[in-house]
Parts: structure tokens; C-alpha cells; sequence
């Protein structure tokens, strides 16, 4: 749990205000728990302009957290391994800060696509503040995020004095286009232990994320491989292996033939078939 981590020290908690950035796309009813915690506090849904008007059910919320024991932080604190929420520091006002984080709501990919980027997942947060761009930070002067997987904390600070100018669209720089396609996968195996660890709990070797960490990135090259692409697919594959338990596949040449021989069915429906045929053999070997 990130709540028995220390923050960094040193952080502006006296000179600056504090913000929390959480992501109203992972909690549900965001809203409504954090004035639950908090009556009066105070926030903006980043969501509150076009083109995302008719999304602020699901937008990306801006609460100042007023003093380190305040609930709506200590709630930040409860869920910050779940990596949905940003800490930030500035001497703007809210709405400053919000105006500044909009600009960075969409973005172009190094070829120019626009991409929509969720701020408030710290991955993509830490990919992008973790940059050598200080136009990104604008009137933001720290950026914290949780690492789950390290269970640690990152800082994030400009490198020069000053608020340069952002601009709009910002385009990334192939290298962060590249960190974020790393916080894209890494999200993905945090889905995945996240599923192993609610259905087969007795069979996850290693008592933390790290210690896990390279089994998740092995089905996962392994899923890839067998060009299983969605997270239903990856998901699926990994029950196959989990209720093998370490059975080798060509000792179960059904299962085998449905991974690796093509044929009119598609990867997804195969991998589906694969994992029942595993699951059948589990219960006959009484591993339900």
C-alpha cells in the first residue's frame, strides 16, 4: 500500500497550494464520494469545456487539498496504489491550473494524430512530466505519482525557473511518444495481476507487484507472440497457464494445437476454447 510509503520530503505543502488530480473514468461517482468526504471542497472537472462537455460524468477532477490531513487527501493516500490520482503543487489558483491542464487534455502524436491523454493516471502523468519539456508544467511547479510497482514515489519539477509558453496542440517528441506507449502496456499488466490475484490468489508466486512483475511481462510477450492483442485475450490466455499450474503444454496437445495452429477461427475465439479446455482439466486434477 502507498500509504505506508513516505512521500518526498521537502515538498511545498506551506509556501504553495496542493492539488489532487483523480480520474473520474477509474471511480465511479466521483463526485459525489469526494463531497461525501468533504462537503466544502473545492474542485474542477477539466471535462467542463468543449469538446468534452457531455463527458463530465467521467472527468478528470482538480481538488485543493487545503492541509495534509485533509479527507479528501487521506482518501487520495487510501487508493494512490491503484495509480488513478496526480499530486501537484502551484501557486496558481485552481482554475489557472485547470486552464493550464486542458491544453494538455489532447495532444499530436510526433506524426500528428491527436490522441486524448488521461492526466490523471500517474504512469502517463509520469511519462509526460518526466519529460526535459518545462513548457508542459506551465504554472505547475511539482508533480508527484505513485509507483505501485516500485512502491515509491516520483517527483516531478521543471528544470528552469519560469512559466514558458505552451503550444497548443503540443506535439510530442517521439521519446515520449515512446514512454507513453511503455505507460499503455504497464497499465495493461497492472489489469492483468489485478485479474490473476482475484481468481487464482493461491497460485500468485511473490508477496508484491515486483516480485510478480516478471511473470506478468512473460504471458504478456507470450500472448503478444501468439497475436493475442485484446485484454480479454491476454486475460484468457492467462487462465490457460494458471490452471495448467506448470503442466507442460505438449502434454495437452488440444489445447496446444488451439493455441498455435491456424485455422478459420480467430486468435480471440481460440485462446476462449483453450482456456475452457484448461479449466476442464483443472477440475478433473480438483484445481477449480
Amino acid at each position: 500500500m502507498m500509504r505506508s510509503i513516505a512521500l518526498p520530503t521537502d515538498l511545498p505543502w506551506n509556501d504553495q497550494t496542493a492539488y489532487v488530480l483523480l480520474d473520474g473514468a477509474t471511480f465511479r461517482q466521483l463526485p459525489e464520494r469526494l463531497k461525501q468526504l468533504s462537503p466544502g471542497v473545492s474542485t474542477v472537472a477539466l471535462y467542463d469545456c468543449p469538446p468534452f462537455t457531455e463527458l463530465q460524468d467521467i472527468s478528470p477532477l482538480l481538488a485543493v487539498i487545503e492541509h495534509p490531513d485533509a479527507p479528501v487527501f487521506q482518501f487520495y493516500l487510501e487508493h494512490a496504489h491503484e495509480e488513478w490520482g496526480v499530486l501537484l503543487f502551484s501557486s496558481a489558483p485552481a482554475h489557472g491550473v485547470a486552464q493550464h491542464l486542458r491544453k494538455l487534455l489532447t495532444v499530436e502524436l510526433p506524426e500528428g494524430l491527436p490522441v486524448i491523454l488521461r492526466l490523471a493516471d500517474s504512469a502517463v502523468a509520469g511519462a509526460l512530466f518526466g519529460s526535459s519539456d518545462p513548457r508542459l508544467f506551465g504554472p505547475v511547479s511539482c508533480v508527484v505519482t505513485p509507483d505501485s510497482v516500485s512502491a515509491n514515489w516520483h517527483r516531478h519539477q521543471p528544470r528552469v525557473s519560469g512559466c514558458p509558453e505552451l503550444p497548443t496542440p503540443y506535439r510530442l517528441s517521439p521519446e515520449q511518444n515512446s514512454a507513453l506507449d511503455h505507460a499503455d502496456r504497464r497499465r495493461v499488466l497492472l489489469q492483468l495481476d489485478a485479474h490473476l490475484l482475484r481468481y487464482f490468489p493461491e497460485r500468485q508466486r511473490g508477496g508484491t507487484v515486483a516480485q510478480r512483475w516478471p511473470t506478468l511481462e512473460q504471458l504478456f510477450e507470450e500472448a503478444k507472440a501468439l497475436r493475442l492483442s485484446s485484454q480479454s485475450e491476454l486475460f484468457y490466455y492467462a487462465n490457460v497457464m494458471a490452471w495448467l499450474d506448470g503442466s507442460p503444454l505438449d502434454q495437452h496437445p488440444h489445447i496446444d494445437r488451439l493455441l498455435h495452429t491456424p485455422s478459420l477461427q480467430s486468435p480471440g475465439e481460440r485462446v476462449a476454447l483453450a482456456a475452457d479446455l484448461a479449466h476442464q482439466w483443472a477440475i478433473q486434477r480438483g484445481r477449480p
